[in-house]
């Protein structure tokens, strides 16, 4: 069969489909595809990281490097992420001026990470730990960049050519892998390998931010983007700063080792999650028109369809687990039960398309209930339970979060 006539077929199969998933499949499958692939390609290189550091660097260093980058993270909020999140909107609203404008609010906040980390870098100075010191040193220079040459990738979902922005992410991302891989092998020094993870992923970032702003079509900027990014980044702040505080908490009461033990189970989760596109997918499409009534049933709707494939996929993924691990990254079989127990957040992913219906209707107050009433039990779980219950204290603060974040994104949805 030639390729044209099964390309036809496809599409007349995907349009047939639509009278039962009362969606665009036709979108979906062309940046579904994209976006998958993006995912896909994102994690097999974080695993491939993930293995080079199982077999080259002991647990106690690899700990040492998740508390140092998880550090960097906290701190390129100050970057402003949610910016990154709300120019899609404006790009597909032809505004593309708007990129050159979020880069430029992007760093300037971001240097008041900077600034923080040269603070913390003091600290650990003079509490006689040389290494955190110097680790924070060499992150205070790279916060500000950590989210802002990252904003190319919003120009390429506003305009929904999902499949450039695959090609320029997993092009980042792989070439400073491969420095980063190179390195790992190379030696076993901390400061040395997280010095070429800033640098590597710092210069392709601009790299392909640079091949990017060239293809803006016009300067015309939309204001209310830079706004309302920075409202979107205050709200997601908690979330966003659950995501690397546990790793520093894990630190602070059980040690590098225990952190070490916790990233391999979190990090893959984390990935995977990643690897299902709704907000990506749905965002763009979502903020072309008003969500009225009728809309939002039909958003409900897919909402329930979507269990359909979370909750096979973390079955199946608990199930696999064991031998992958056992296979791969041996030195971690610990990991494996927090793994296949964290799998349950992928089960509820779904609750992320309605949280990508109140980003496109601007819902601020719900949002803010969202992003920062989860987060905010988070952290006080964390506080409280892991001093007790170790690393599986940490599991069930996160599990219990996710579910009254789920829970709120429903009831806010459903009012609106």
């Amino acid at each position: 069969m030639k390729l044209s006539t099964l390309k036809q077929k496809l599409l007349i199969w995907l349009r047939w489909s639509q009278k039962y998933t009362k969606t665009d499949m036709v979108y979906v499958a062309r940046g579904g595809f994209w976006l998958i692939v993006d995912k896909v390609g994102l994690s097999a290189i974080s695993f491939l990281t993930m293995m080079a550091f199982a077999h080259w660097v002991s647990k106690e260093g690899y700990g040492t490097y998740q508390f140092a980058v998880s550090g960097l993270s906290l701190l390129a909020i100050f970057g402003l992420p949610g910016i990154t999140t709300s120019v899609i909107k404006s790009i597909a609203q032809k505004k593309e001026g708007t990129l050159r404008l979020a880069l430029k609010e992007k760093m300037k906040w971001g240097t008041i990470g900077s600034i923080i980390s040269f603070g913390i870098a003091g600290y650990y100075f003079f509490q006689g730990s040389n290494l955190l010191a110097m680790s924070f040193l060499m992150v205070a220079l790279f916060v500000p960049f950590k989210q802002g040459f990252y904003v190319y990738t919003s120009f390429w979902n506003g305009r929904k050519r999902f499949d450039l922005r695959t090609k320029y992410q997993i092009a980042s991302a792989g070439l400073a892998a491969l420095f980063l891989i190179s390195a790992i092998y190379l030696t076993e020094n901390i400061l040395i390998i997280i010095a070429v993870f800033l640098a590597a992923h710092t210069f392709f970032d601009w790299l392909f931010y640079k091949k990017t702003v060239k293809q803006a079509a016009n300067d015309e900027k939309d204001e209310s983007a830079i706004s309302f990014g920075k409202h979107l980044t205050l709200m997601n702040a908690l979330q966003t700063a659950t995501i690397y505080l546990d790793r520093i908490i894990v630190w602070h009461f059980l040690g590098a080792v225990p952190v070490a033990i916790y990233s391999f189970a979190k990090q893959p989760i984390d990935k995977i999650r990643d690897a299902f596109p709704i907000i990506s997918l749905s965002l763009p499409k979502l903020g072309e028109r008003k969500i009225d009534q009728a809309r939002k049933k039909g958003i409900i709707a897919k909402f329930f369809k979507l269990f359909a494939v979370t909750v096979p996929a973390a079955l199946l993924l608990a199930l696999i687990a064991k031998p992958v691990y056992g296979l791969l990254l041996g030195t971690y079989k610990d990991s494996v039960p927090y793994f296949q127990v964290l799998c349950a957040t992928i089960a509820i992913s779904p609750f992320l398309l309605l949280i990508a219906g109140l980003t496109a209707e601007m819902k601020k107050r719900a949002l803010y209930f969202v992003n920062t009433g989860a987060p905010l039990v988070k952290i006080i779980l964390f506080l409280v339970l892991c001093p007790f219950f170790g690393l599986w204290g940490v599991i069930a603060a996160i599990l219990i979060a996710e579910i009254i974040r789920g829970a709120m994104a429903l009831y806010f949805f459903w009012k609106m």
